[in-house]
């Protein structure tokens, strides 16, 4: 029986993670709740109360739970106990912009849900592990009566105008105002090929703007990059929207009303309660990936796929690799460019047959392996094979 402590925060994926954990029967799991980011004297209060289930290994999501300056990871290791973290977001966000001390990787795993970062993480001495994301079929699954279409087209997603807000303080948006046109030139480099790495890119073309710049390189990298992904991001929402009119739903928060029609932007799906259904009641439901996840998965996949629901989703390097995506067979359908999306929004809407076939298809594959009870089971395959428990 292996013992789990399980750092309970208000992080994404808790609710999945946990649910999976508990249906396993080869585990003690304990669920201690602790805050996203503990100050210097709750890392003590944390230990003193967690020592008494110690050793063990500790679970945690995008490090919540442990302090920027590494104190509680340091006790835990000496406690004779394991890490492992799961980073479903990017893995250096909180090391680039707030110097998050490494941690003692000695008996930690981490895993991520964006393979690039796999070899940038291995770089910096971690120990890193592909993991993709996958669905809690408590959540999303065709229970019930299949529901009347009452949209033809879908996107679900946050606009990311706080996110924006939070990473361009003045200090950094003065920088971002220097490289206006270089700026421009990121944005059409991505526009025509959206798997363009626009990070390697910058890093690649340093001569053009490190000497110019007052702020750390990694944070103007970072911004840059997140900026291009976010006008793509929002520009493509945007022109289906106007392309399509009436026929094109956002569900997502009131900030897309600053961008597309009012009527077209709906805040009423919530993720836990009603966003299957959602998906469910669309023909046809769209993915746009974020610039950070360069070659794998949004949740958005895994989720739609499992409540039967038809997706179109961008290209990337790993579609093909988890799903089968041409011939009679096909699992997934994936787009090259906004233009190629419109022309296969404008097939399956009419192709029914097809489309409900290569949906269901889709839910077959997530089902037999996309599940969080099969990433459990790779998290604690790993950890066997590497710790040898």
């Amino acid at each position: 029986m292996i013992n789990i402590l399980f750092f309970s925060s208000k992080t994404f994926l808790k609710t999945e993670l946990i649910n999976a954990f508990k249906r396993r029967n080869d585990i003690n799991l304990i669920i201690f709740e602790v805050p996203v980011l503990p100050s210097q004297n709750e890392v003590i209060e944390i230990f003193d109360k967690i020592k008494q289930f110690l050793p063990a290994i500790v679970f945690s999501l995008n490090d919540a739970g442990y302090d920027h300056a590494g104190k509680l990871g340091e006790l835990i290791a000496k406690s004779g106990s394991y890490q492992i973290n799961w980073y479903y977001d990017d893995p250096l966000y909180e090391h680039i912009f707030y110097k998050r001390v490494f941690p003692d990787f000695s008996k930690r795993i981490d895993f991520v849900s964006e393979f690039s970062f796999v070899n940038i993480l291995k770089a910096k001495g971690f120990n890193a592990f592909f993991l993709p994301l996958a669905t809690d079929l408590e959540f999303f699954n065709i229970n019930g009566n299949k529901p009347v279409y009452k949209y033809d087209i879908s996107f679900v997603g946050n606009s990311s105008l706080s996110f924006l807000d939070d990473i361009t303080p003045p200090n950094i948006q003065n920088e971002v105002d220097k490289f206006i046109p270089l700026l421009k030139r990121l944005k059409e480099i991505y526009y025509n090929n959206p798997q363009e790495n626009i990070k390697e890119w910058l890093y690649n073309h340093k001569i053009e703007w490190q000497d110019k710049i007052s702020i750390d390189p990694d944070v103007f990298v970072f911004v840059m990059q997140w900026l291009v992904g976010y006008f793509y991001r929002k520009d493509f929402i945007v022109s289906l929207a106007s392309h399509f009119g009436k026929k094109f739903m956002c569900f997502g928060d009131i900030y897309w009303t600053k961008f597309i029609d009012p009527t077209q932007v709906s805040t009423d799906a919530c993720y836990y309660t009603n966003l299957c259904w959602y998906y469910r009641s669309t023909k046809v439901n769209i993915n746009i990936n974020r610039i950070q996840t360069q070659t794998s998965f949004t949740q958005r996949i895994f989720d739609c796929k499992a409540s039967g629901a038809f997706l179109l989703t961008d290209k990337r390097l790993l579609n093909s690799k988890y799903f089968i995506t041409e011939g009679p067979n096909q699992e997934i359908v994936e787009y090259y460019s906004l233009n190629h999306c419109i022309e296969l929004i404008n097939y399956y809407l009419v192709h029914e047959e097809e489309r409900e076939q290569i949906s269901m298809a889709g839910r077959d594959k997530v089902l037999n392996f996309h599940t969080y009870d099969n990433r459990v089971e790779e998290i604690l395959e790993t950890a066997k094979r590497i710790w040898k428990l």
